[in-house]
């Protein structure tokens, strides 16, 4: 299959999807009220929502590459239009601002629309690059560096939520997707810095990655639990991180080809 053909097939097939979702959920939030095992309905439909994109992803795809840009796609435009059509048929949410419950695997996530929306957006886009196999090698690394950092965060939610006074699954999930942000910041930083030979451009993008890492970080753990750290914490520790990977970097290059920083 040509790759227009393939993000064309994800686009409609994650449109009309999403638009169903959109009107189960009309149809969900009439009835399940009146049940007393509502959550339990509901965590049935939300792992078979991911279970319905998964395999089309699989199907659809004809390598791993393929296949995760085919998820992420998929996954972007299903949610986004997920929204659109609660907005059709339900004049819902009033604003991009207005609290939604996300998910309740494996915890309750919790945000503004404008939240998921926005992940949505940065989905489809990676999920774009993939399928028309662009900036694979950044994106490989970033990802790679991301779930290390995952990984080190649901490790370190495990330690700390006694002393957050958190639920151990909160806990996880808002530092594994903090730490994964900044860190998978610092693998693109990374990526960049060993093909971008201009120490100034380096430094401007490395702290533009930076806070961009900083800013996703925040709003993601923000899904879980609301932190006594501020924004500009994550943003100036992910902008720190991100120059001191450049620095090093560009200075081990330099040694390497006998110049100086």
């Amino acid at each position: 299959m040509k790759k227009h053909h393939l993000i064309l097939n994800s686009v409609i097939f994650a449109a009309a999807f999403g638009y169903l979702e959109a009107v189960a959920v009309v149809y969900l939030r009439t009835i399940l009220t009146r049940r007393p095992d509502w959550q339990s309905i509901e965590i049935s439909r939300e792992a078979a929502t991911i279970i319905v994109l998964a395999a089309f992803a699989i199907a659809s795809g004809k390598n791993a590459v393929q296949r995760t840009g085919a998820f992420l796609l998929s996954f972007g435009i299903w949610d986004i239009v997920y929204y659109l059509g609660l907005k059709i048929w339900m004049n819902w949410p009033d604003s991009l601002m207005t609290l939604d419950t996300l998910f309740y695997i494996p915890c309750t996530w919790r945000s503004p629309v404008y939240i998921p929306v926005l992940f949505s957006g940065l989905m489809l886009l990676l999920g774009i690059l993939l399928m028309i196999e662009r900036g694979i090698e950044h994106i490989r690394r970033s990802a790679r560096w991301g779930l290390y950092g995952w990984l080190g965060g649901c490790l370190g939610g495990m330690v700390l939520a006694p002393l957050m006074h958190l639920p151990m699954t909160v806990a996880v999930m808002g530092l594994a997707f903090w730490c994964g942000l900044i860190i998978a910041g610092m693998g693109l930083t990374m990526a960049i810095a060993d093909r971008l030979p201009k120490v100034f451009p380096l430094m401007l993008l490395s702290a533009i990655i930076g806070a961009l890492s900083g800013v996703l970080a925040h709003l993601a753990r923000s899904m879980f639990y609301i932190s006594t750290a501020s924004a500009a914490t994550s943003i100036g520790l992910a902008v720190l991180l991100c120059l001191l990977i450049a620095v090093i970097r560009y200075t081990r290059r330099s040694q390497l080809n006998g110049k100086t920083l």
